[in-house]
Order: C-alpha cells, then structure tokens, then sequence
C-alpha cells in the first residue's frame, strides 16, 4: 500500500487545493504543516483551529492519524477555525454541583457545555466558565480550557479539553477526545496537583409552592432606574425612609437549599412585561442572577452573569454580590459596589440595570 494519500482541501479562500499527506500524520500535525505553509494564516494558537470532513460539522481528532481515520482519495477535507459551541441553559432541576475538596468551594453547573479551566482573554471562553478554578488550592495548575460537562438525555458527561493535563474519574483517567458519563458523588480529579472535586445532582426535584403569585405593583418610581436616554449609567438617589446599604463581610458558603428554606424572587419590573409576576427559585448558592436565567434572557440592560446571592448558615444572612456587571445593582434604590456582597432580607428590592426589579421573599 502507497504509504502517501491524496486529497482535495479548502484552506479558507484557498480552495480545491491538493495535498498529498503521509498516512502516519497525525491530524494535528497536518495542521502544524498547513501554519507553516500559509502565512497568511495566524499562528498565535493551534486551538483555533481544526479539520473537518467535508458536510461534518464533527472535526477530526487531532491525535488520530491519516490511517487511523481510513480517509480516502475521494474524502475532502476542509481547515477552518473551529467550530463555535452553541450555550445551552439548564432548568433550574438540571443544575449540577461541583464540591472542591479542600476550600469547599461549589461551582453550580447551570448551562452546557459547561468549561472548567481559568478566564482568558478570549469573551466566547470567559462566557462558558463555569468552573473558574483560579483561586481555590492549586487551581493555578489547571489548564485554562481543562474539561468540559456537558448534559444530554437527563445524564451528565465529562470531556477532556487538554492532552497533557489528565482528568480521573473516581481515580481512573479518562483519555483525550472521550468523554465519560459522571453520576452523583463521583470524585473528579484534575490535573498533575490532584485537585479533586465530588459532584453532585440536584437532591430534590423543585422547591415547595409558595402559593399565589404577587400580581403586578404599581408603576415604580423612577428613582429605581435610569432613563434609557442617559448615555452613562448614573446611580439612582437613595430612597428617604430606607438606610444606604452596607457591604459587609461574610464567607462565601455553597450549599445546596433545603425544601424547607425556599427562598425566591419575585420580578416586579421587567422589559417584558409577561415576566412580571413571575418567582425565581433559588435553588443552589451561590444562585448566579442574569441572562442566563430563561426569565431574564430577553433583558439587554442584564448582564449574562450580572449577580450572584450567597447564605452563610451560620450567621442565616442573605448576600447579594455584583458581578461587575455592566448596568450596576441596587438594593431599595441605592447602587452597591462591585464585587463586595451586601446584605438582603425578606421584602428586600433588587434592581438589576435600568429596567429589571426584584423583590427578595421566602
């Protein structure tokens, strides 16, 4: 047998274009020769890229060789950028926990596919972080892009993004470009620094009813929002018979809520005026409030993670931390600073931007 294959390629605006290819190349290595060919083609990261079937949406494995894929002369191969993953939010029943061993940090999976690694530069990355293992022990050893979760057919999987930093499900590696199903309390370890996470489903279904919903309120005093005219987004005055709020500082503790607790939000202003009236369950801490929510999605003054509420069980406060988000919160009025949680209660008013309030009940 010939030890060389010829093919047809598209290398973006270079079509039709014929490469003869070693039958022990590897397809990574294929693309290495394709940067090195074409100049015109950025080199600053292989990742970017990838090789596709012609009419596959599925690239290539990377590590598979010519032989490996049974490519034939008749196969036509295509090199792009790779393929953009389409976010898929979660029902609030659907959300996922991931429980780091040592600090006790959880990471509530709310979307998929779900990244665990590190922020980058990158905006499309930073928006599918969900696992951002930056400043729990040894998160610093994990890969930016480590592994993914993701959920199909009412099961969780798990997918290596990196080849040179492992993953083990219960002490067992999972290889590069598989991914295994993950069950509840299965320990998953990552990386050389054996940084261990349990995971864990949702223990109950949806919490108890909380009755009748609150009807619409009033038209709401302006002093919550900002008018749309206003080119930079200006704090709103306090109100009178309410004390500015006070950041005040507590451990972020994740737990997983009880029937019993049940506290929600009700949205009293919206945009879309068919969502108010509506509860948001809380159902995990900490609870990350913004487009991400299928309530709030449609709402452009919302960040995608524009806050997120904490409950310390030993002190039974209520927290509500802005995520830097681009619009600023506000509790009865009065904007908070970013990232520092203040303290919510019971008929607490929540302002998410100019146009979204809610109001915080058990």
């Amino acid at each position: 047998m010939d030890d060389y294959l010829d093919v047809k390629m598209d290398i973006f605006e270079h079509t039709g274009q014929r490469a003869r290819l070693r039958r022990t190349l590897t397809i990574s290595g294929l693309i290495e020769e394709i940067l090195k060919e074409f100049d015109d083609i950025s080199q600053d990261s292989l990742e970017k890229y990838a090789i596709y079937l012609k009419g596959v949406d599925q690239p290539l494995s990377k590590r598979a060789t010519v032989t490996d894929l049974d490519l034939q002369p008749q196969d036509e191969l295509v090199f792009e950028y790779k393929h953009h993953t389409i976010l898929e939010n979660l029902l609030p029943e659907q959300y996922a926990n991931l429980i780091e061993e040592k600090s006790r940090k959880t990471f509530t999976i709310q979307w998929q596919p779900a990244v665990i690694g590190r922020p980058t530069a990158e905006a499309e990355h930073n928006m599918m972080l969900a696992v951002d293992v930056q400043y729990i022990p040894d998160g610093m050893t994990i890969s930016r892009r480590h592994a993914q979760i993701t959920y199909a057919d009412d099961h969780y999987y798990i997918e290596p993004l990196t080849e040179n930093n492992p993953i083990f499900v219960n002490s067992k590696e999972i290889p590069f470009e598989t991914r295994k199903e993950i069950n509840n309390q299965d320990r998953l370890t990552f990386g050389k620094h054996d940084v261990s996470m349990t995971f864990t489903t949702q223990q109950s279904t949806k919490p108890a009813p909380h009755g009748t919903k609150s009807q619409p309120i009033p038209p709401v005093s302006s002093q919550h929002f900002q008018s749309k005219s206003e080119s930079t987004p200006q704090p709103p005055p306090p109100v009178p018979s309410q004390p500015p709020a006070t950041p005040i500082n507590v451990s972020n503790v994740d737990v997983i809520l009880s029937e019993a607790i049940a506290p929600h939000l009700i949205v009293e202003h919206a945009t879309d005026e068919k969502r108010i009236g509506e509860h948001i369950d809380i159902v995990t801490y900490p609870f990350v409030l913004g487009r991400i929510l299928p309530v709030l999605a449609s709402e452009n003054g919302v960040s995608r993670r524009h806050a997120e509420i904490n409950f310390d069980p030993q002190t039974k406060t209520y927290t509500i931390t802005d995520l830097q988000s681009t619009n600023g919160v506000t509790i009865e009025g009065n904007a908070i600073l970013p990232s520092t949680p203040y303290e919510i209660k019971v008929d607490s008013h929540i302002g998410l931007g100019p146009e979204v309030l809610l109001k915080f009940g058990m």
